[in-house]
């Protein structure tokens, strides 16, 4: 039997690809913070771990004594558009959980387990304020928060176990990707309870920066499907993951409406003073990944949309 091992289990992508594992016959062992649980679905299939990355003294251990197979790394300390910490300017837990712990693992792998094949997951905030459009692989990394610093390092250091020490170590740069599982606090899920609300009469103003900024959304199952590929390759590399489709947050919520018969008028509103927008959004190329293995997001957005807006009307009704 194959054995995984996935670090940050219990979040979108690593709940989709624990369950893609394990209905391959895959043993999946998983990392959570202590204090948090796995998906219910979950519970009792996967081995867990309960292990503060910040302070990854022991992961080396535990990734000797597990000896998987495929490593996913898939855990990340704060989300790129959550909460203040970005601005604070402190790297440390940043750089702890996205370039020690991974650091002590690729030693590991080094230097223990040479036939073990590594995914880290990074992340479009390494490009910054992009100077291309759409981006490739090669574009500039301008990092300017403490987050996408820290994940720029770890691509970096993915970089030197895979072509100084002969390492498969493959790096997904993952542009925004969405599900059911997704945070109360992000834009998505946000508008997709404003619509579910709004179907059942309760129509609440819920305010954003800026309405016309550009994203590229995929689906996160879809995404998870192509980090599996990328580790049954014969070597490892750099791929964009990414829908490469630009949307506005505006057509999001009106997709998100459109579900349940409503238009977002009145209820998804603008900011009066909204944020600068980046002249340059982030939309990535992900030929390269498509070419290579012939992955291609197989979830339309409006389906991935209807999937959000559904999960919430189920959590009203629950």
């Amino acid at each position: 039997m194959k054995t995984a091992f996935i670090t940050g289990v219990a979040g979108q992508d690593g709940y989709y690809l624990a369950s893609s594992l394990l209905a391959d016959g895959y043993e999946v062992h998983g990392t959570v913070l202590p204090g948090v649980p796995a998906p219910a679905d979950l519970s009792g299939r996967i081995s867990l771990h309960k292990m503060d990355l910040r302070a990854p003294a022991l992961l080396g251990e535990l990734v000797r004594t597990i000896s998987p197979l495929e490593i996913y790394y898939l855990a990340a300390h704060h989300f790129s558009s959550q909460g203040d910490e970005n601005a604070k300017g402190l790297a440390a837990p940043f750089l702890a959980v996205n370039v020690v712990a991974p650091n002590i693992i690729l030693e590991q792998i080094k230097c223990k387990l040479p036939k073990t094949r590594f995914f880290y997951a990074a992340s479009s905030h390494i490009f910054g304020a992009p100077e291309s459009f759409p981006q490739t692989e090669s574009a500039t990394h301008r990092p300017n928060t403490p987050y996408a610093i820290s994940k720029s390092a770890g691509v970096m250091l993915c970089r030197y176990y895979r072509e100084t020490h002969g390492l498969h170590v493959s790096t997904g740069i993952l542009y925004n990707h969405e599900s059911p599982f997704r945070s109360a606090d992000f834009v998505t899920t946000r508008i997709a309870r404003a619509a579910a609300l709004a179907s059942i009469g309760k129509k609440e103003p819920v305010y954003f920066e800026n309405l016309s900024a550009v994203v590229d959304w995929g689906a996160a199952k879809d995404y998870v499907a192509a980090m599996c590929l990328l580790l049954q390759q014969p070597c490892g590399g750099e791929y964009i993951i990414s829908s490469g489709v630009p949307r506005t947050v505006l057509e999001f919520a009106e997709a998100a409406f459109k579900c349940v018969g409503l238009k977002p008028d009145g209820i998804i509103l603008q900011e009066d003073h909204p944020a600068q927008a980046s002249r340059v959004p982030y939309v990535g190329d992900s030929s390269k990944i498509r070419k290579l293995c012939g992955w291609v997001p197989a979830t339309p957005f409006k389906e991935m949309v209807r999937e959000m807006v559904t999960a919430q009307l189920a959590l009203l009704r629950d």
